[in-house]
């Protein structure tokens, strides 16, 4: 249902409508979990907050250490296990394993196209949907586990919580949550598409996830509802867990602060329709990207902090390193490093558009997709 949407969004960017995928040195408490410690960069947004922030040092410069190509665009961001081996799906339907040398190891072929990223176990397990519906657990050595069938296309990231339940949302409109073993414990029913809102966890184990009925859902971790917030439009991206608040934007473009109750703290009219998640820096400042080509920077009072003009659309979400540089990509095929002042720092020019959000690893190695078919690794 979603092929050849990149070649007609390459003709009128009405089509972002449906494309939101692709994406500091101390932590506060709420950065850490057992996946978080273990892995580079298990999952979408690097932790289970989905904050986007990592411990590590980005790439100093827009050096290309290598890139491997797959059979199909990669819009999922790509995730880092302990060992530094990176896997990322495509389009042609394969999740692939990558050293950190940049040799494919192996390719795990599903039925259908992957656009939503993996997740990584402490235990080495990696999880990911498709668009067949399926959520599969597949080995470190390429491997089918088992597989789940949800009602409805699988756009999102799951979340792994340090029982070992796995949460994930459908396009059928439910949340599912799954044991490690695979079956189902519970699932809960929103009244419209879960398209690629993944589930964020706070540290009180709060599910969070937005729905295109117009509400951010706070789910306990039994499925009973803890309350829901209505927006101004659909929800097609992923909450960021902060301090006591969580951030969302709908897709008219507007960013919320929610506080834990599920009150409005404030909200900010980002200027055009967004499809970015935001991430959030260790002040508690928040960034997001437009359709109109602008990362926002927003204070956590809720008041502008700067925005950074990219040459075309940002749909992809961005990370943030230790040092407060973030990094993005866009539709104009530069992948951008920018100062947390809102300078640039430096870019790097792929050609083809970025919809695969960044990962960095913890050896500073920058990692992104590319709908030209390859994974980049960007640093020395």
């Amino acid at each position: 249902m979603f092929k050849n949407i990149y070649l007609g969004a390459k003709v009128s960017f009405s089509y972002l409508g449906i494309i939101a995928l692709v994406t500091y040195s101390i932590l506060t408490i709420s950065d850490i979990y057992a996946q978080d410690t273990n892995n580079n960069f298990p999952m979408y947004r690097y932790n289970l907050q989905r904050t986007g922030r990592v411990p590590f040092a980005g790439p100093s410069n827009n050096d290309l250490k290598w890139s491997v190509c797959s059979s199909g665009e990669i819009w999922a961001s790509p995730v880092v296990d302990a060992d530094g081996v990176v896997y990322v799906g495509s389009t042609d339907g394969n999740l692939i394993s990558v050293t950190p040398n940049g040799k494919v190891l192996w390719a795990c072929k599903v039925s259908d196209e992957i656009f939503g990223s993996p997740a990584i176990s402490v235990e080495g397990i990696v999880y990911f949907g498709s668009v067949d519906g399926r959520l599969y657990a597949i080995g470190p050595d390429g491997k089918l586990k088992w597989k789940f069938q949800s009602k409805g296309a699988i756009h999102t990231s799951p979340a792994i919580d340090n029982k070992g339940i796995v949460y994930f949302g459908s396009y059928d409109g439910r949340l599912y949550a799954l044991g490690a073993n695979g079956k189902l414990l519970w699932n809960y029913q929103t009244e419209a598409e879960i398209f690629t809102s993944s589930p964020a966890i706070g540290i009180d184990n709060t599910l969070y996830i937005g729905s295109r009925d117009r509400h951010l859902y706070a789910l306990n971790t039994d499925g009973s509802l803890k309350w829901k917030f209505e927006t101004e439009d659909k929800i097609d991206t992923t909450p960021a867990v902060g301090n006591g608040v969580i951030y969302v934007a709908d897709k008219n473009g507007k960013l919320y602060a929610v506080n834990s109750d599920g009150t409005l703290k404030w909200g900010f009219n980002l200027g055009s329709q967004t499809y970015s998640s935001p991430a959030i820096d260790a002040d508690e400042a928040v960034y997001v990207g437009t359709q109109e080509g602008y990362l926002y920077s927003i204070k956590k009072d809720g008041a502008l902090k700067w925005k950074f003009k990219a040459e075309n659309s940002i749909t992809a979400s961005p990370t943030i390193d230790t040092s407060g540089i973030i990094y993005i990509g866009s539709w104009d095929g530069k992948l951008y490093a920018i100062n947390n002042d809102g300078t640039l720092k430096w870019n790097a020019t792929f050609g083809n558009p970025l919809l695969s959000s960044p990962a960095i690893g913890s050896k500073n190695i920058l990692y992104v997709g590319c709908v030209d078919w390859k994974l980049y690794a960007v640093g020395q």
